[in-house]
């Protein structure tokens, strides 16, 4: 069976964009996107959506370092 996840927030950096989805459990997790199309997620999950956007950007700043 497919879960399936709701879009809950969405941040663009320039060549990436971040995003957070929402499961029927109401857990959230974080994937980022860059300007390739790979598509990288931490495996983690989130009590707030604020939590795991910040998850993402994080990984979006140690990426472009």
């Amino acid at each position: 069976m497919i879960k399936q996840e709701t879009l809950a927030q969405v941040w663009a950096f320039p060549g990436w964009v971040v995003g957070v989805s929402c499961s029927q459990a109401l857990v959230y997790r974080c994937w980022a996107m860059n300007a390739d199309l790979d598509v990288f997620n931490d495996g983690e999950f989130y009590d707030t959506s604020s939590a795991a956007m910040a998850a993402g950007r994080r990984f979006v700043e140690q990426y472009l370092r």
